[in-house]
């Protein structure tokens, strides 16, 4: 006997599978599963920003930046953020955060990461360290005591003379916080000058030098006080401006000066 004239013929699905194997399927599939997934949980949320990197920097220089996010669990990542300046001529940024001090001034300096932002003040401070060397010029010079009356006058025909020219070097070293700390030494003289860059970026120094005997460096000749100096810079490597002198002569010709130099030139020399 043949039993396929009796049986139906099987289904076939638009799938090409048979019916009966993919309500077998479908039936299996709707079945809870034994192990399910269990889903994983979010991470912690960051809960601030801050940037780091130095309050100041010297005009000409450049420094690195960076934007770490404190997450709620307390631990702390680097992350890379967009980066902007409020004013590009102080300071200017690229995308790794580096900074490039440009001009004195200040510039806000934003980092922005995850729909969040931080911002920090970061001031570019005139840039006077270094080695400068330079002429300057006598514009004023009134003289008292021995000095006024020997060889013609300190002023009138000696050292003071107006229009006399001379030449001078500067050692100085910027330091401190913002950066605005002077101090240096002037020729061959031991004695530091001390100073500062001011609110407007110019150079303003004071010391106290003496000029000792050549053949008894203990023997005090004269001495000179720095005063009045006023100074800015010229481009990147020049600086303008002069200072005022006040001279004792402490053996021989007694006797005092008061002495007001301008630059011919200062350059630095790197």
């Amino acid at each position: 006997m043949l039993y396929t004239a009796r049986m139906r013929a099987p289904v076939v699905g638009s799938s090409g599978w048979w019916a009966p194997v993919a309500i077998l399927l479908a039936l299996t599939l709707g079945c809870g599963d034994k192990n399910p997934v269990t889903p994983s949980r979010p991470g912690p949320s960051s809960t601030g920003l801050t940037i780091t990197g130095p309050d100041a920097l010297l005009a000409g220089l450049s420094a690195n930046f960076a934007l770490t996010v404190t997450m709620a669990d307390g631990t702390t990542r680097t992350v890379v953020p967009t980066w902007t300046s409020s004013n590009p001529g102080v300071a200017r940024v690229d995308g790794s955060g580096r900074v490039e001090g440009r001009s004195h001034g200040s510039t806000t300096l934003t980092a922005s990461s995850g729909g969040q932002s931080a911002s920090r003040i970061v001031q570019v401070v005139n840039n006077y360290a270094g080695s400068w060397t330079g002429r300057f010029v006598i514009r004023a010079c009134t003289d008292t005591g021995e000095l006024t009356d020997h060889d013609g006058g300190f002023c009138l025909a000696g050292p003071g003379r107006l229009g006399s020219t001379g030449w001078i070097t500067l050692t100085l070293v910027q330091r401190g916080s913002p950066l605005t700390e002077i101090t240096g030494t002037m020729g061959d003289y031991s004695e530091p000058i001390t100073g500062a860059v001011t609110a407007d970026g110019r150079l303003s120094l004071s010391g106290t030098v003496t000029e000792r005997d050549f053949d008894d460096p203990d023997f005090t000749i004269a001495t000179h006080s720095l005063g009045a100096w006023d100074t800015k810079l010229n481009g990147s490597d020049g600086m303008t401006g002069g200072w005022s002198e006040d001279f004792t002569s402490l053996v021989s010709c007694l006797g005092t000066a008061h002495i007001e130099r301008e630059f011919l030139s200062m350059t630095r020399v790197r």
